[in-house]
């Protein structure tokens, strides 16, 4: 997998003897496997607050690119549903939210499959679902737990086999390079996106600029869609 354990190391966490900018080895490796005809994936979106606005009405630009990375009806789509992240009452109840999204959207709640971290589960048979789908909540927590569980790895699988991977909040940041300070071995994320990402601003908050790779500071109204060869913001 790109980027493996080593990989990273040497990409993210050295700042003296690493790649400047960061991730350049990894853009160099994902570009050779493409040309390859390997890991060409591009089914990654990650969202502030996920498809709907806070009175119920759809974002439909992020809708109809969830939709568009599907490769079937969306009534016949399995999906991963995982509210690891939401660990007190309300991103519990934003969790529900999500997932009633989702129905609404056409998901038949028969083809969702809740899934906390830790419990049994195979690649062989995370791979029979069609999308993994990260709820917000507590981000820390969350990366925490994947890591523990070895998780990182059937969701990269997942993520490079064309899978739809969708992230709410805490469930999109996780994708990033890291969670915490760029150069920390311990918050270090899945590495999906060569940028550092932050959720639920709003449209006059400024991206930092002291980061060593480019910030993206998303509103609740956008998301990013990920491809092996770089990104871009949609707006809902």
């Amino acid at each position: 997998m790109i980027p493996c354990d080593k990989l990273y190391a040497y990409s993210y966490l050295d700042p003296v003897h690493g790649d400047k900018p960061q991730g350049e080895r990894v853009d160099i490796c994902r570009r050779r496997a493409a040309e390859s005809g390997k890991n060409v994936w591009g089914n990654v979106l990650l969202t502030s607050a996920g498809f709907e606005d806070s009175e119920g009405g759809q974002k439909q630009n992020i809708v109809n690119c969830f939709l568009k990375m599907l490769d079937k009806p969306i009534n016949k789509a399995k999906i991963l549903f995982i509210p690891t992240a939401a660990i007190d009452e309300e991103a519990k109840e934003m969790a529900d939210w999500c997932k009633q999204e989702l129905i609404m959207l056409g998901t038949k709640e028969d083809n969702i499959r809740i899934y906390n971290i830790g419990e049994a589960i195979t690649e062989n048979e995370a791979m029979l679902f069609d999308v993994i789908y990260f709820t917000g909540g507590d981000t820390v927590y969350l990366l925490r737990r994947i890591k523990e569980a070895g998780f990182d790895s059937i969701i990269k699988k997942m993520a490079y086999a064309n899978k739809v991977y969708v992230g709410v909040s805490a469930g999109s940041m996780i994708a990033s390079p890291n969670i915490g300070k760029p150069y920390s071995e311990e918050t270090s994320g899945l590495c999906l996106i060569n940028a550092y990402l932050s959720v639920h601003f709003t449209v006059d908050t400024q991206a930092q600029t002291d980061f060593p790779l480019p910030h993206i500071s998303l509103t609740n109204g956008q998301a990013v869609v990920v491809r092996w060869d770089g990104y871009n913001i949609i707006e809902g």
